[in-house]
């Protein structure tokens, strides 16, 4: 199993004295040395999260302009504690990114799942207030991660439910990672658990080989953001995206319903196309 050496930033709203800044706000509250300048091309990918009353989380895998390879985790905050997040007790959200190197992506055949599900093995993302105090003052996140390789037959319970021929438009949305960016378009994934979203990420990673795999950048909540179009390969929302850069796919109990004008994207001819 690969061994890999990671990187922190940890992005939340805190109280002025858990603040490097001494201030109160949302902010980076913890960060490795290794993402450097880095940090706010970061930041400004975590920044937007629509807290609900439900228990959400968001996924996010990104590139950085000097190519290292982020993988975020968000969750919401409710009612969190005042003395560390808001005195008021608003609602907020804790985002915490974990970064690696190309070299260390590939070693773990470009896939982003196989590090998320690493991570949450050894209950390495912070989650909650008292797992953020921890990392700030007591004993910092660890620096290697463990990380199994996945394949068809572990994620067999994955793919099982789904019918051949919708396993066959994920490989085709898989494959076509690169020319949606280039002609800036994103598939929209539409479902109303977000959970839902994420499963459907990590089979189609499952399907496509590794090396097309790293094309395939995806925040799974973008409701109450103002993503642009191809800034990632796939984003999920629980409601539609007025933009024609958007190819909007609905979730139906492992099954898909494209819908609007792009309902012959899956046409052999339009993908030769955007080949």
């Amino acid at each position: 199993m690969p061994v890999i050496q990671i990187q922190h930033v940890i992005f939340t709203r805190v109280e002025r004295a858990y603040s490097r800044k001494n201030s109160t706000g949302y902010q980076i509250v913890y960060e490795s040395p290794g993402p450097g300048r880095e940090t706010a091309q970061i930041e400004k990918q975590l920044q937007c999260f629509k807290v609900s009353g439900q228990r959400s989380y968001r996924y996010q895998f990104f590139w950085t302009e000097q190519d290292q390879v982020v993988l975020a985790k968000s969750v919401p905050l409710i009612q969190p504690d005042p003395d560390i997040i808001d005195r008021a007790q608003r609602d907020a959200f804790l985002a915490h990114a974990l970064v690696v190197s190309k070299e260390a992506f590939a070693a773990v055949r470009n896939d982003p799942f196989a590090i998320f599900e690493a991570a949450e093995r050894e209950s390495l993302f912070a989650e909650d207030e008292e797992q953020l105090v921890s990392y700030v003052r007591e004993q910092e996140p660890m620096a290697r991660l463990v990380v199994p390789l996945r394949n068809l037959v572990d994620g067999s319970g994955l793919i099982a439910d789904w019918q051949p021929e919708d396993l066959l438009k994920l490989y085709r949305f898989g494959v076509l990672a690169s020319a949606l960016s280039r002609r800036q378009r994103s598939l929209l994934l539409l479902a109303d658990d977000q959970d839902e979203i994420a499963t459907l990420l990590s089979v189609i990673l499952l399907l496509i080989p590794p090396d097309l795999r790293s094309r395939c950048t995806f925040d799974t909540c973008v409701d109450g953001c103002s993503p642009s179009a191809g800034g990632f390969w796939a984003v999920g929302s629980s409601t539609s995206k007025n933009h024609p850069g958007f190819l909007p796919i609905r979730l139906a109990e492992q099954g898909l319903e494209v819908k609007g004008g792009d309902d012959d994207f899956l046409d052999p001819k339009a993908l030769a196309y955007l080949a």
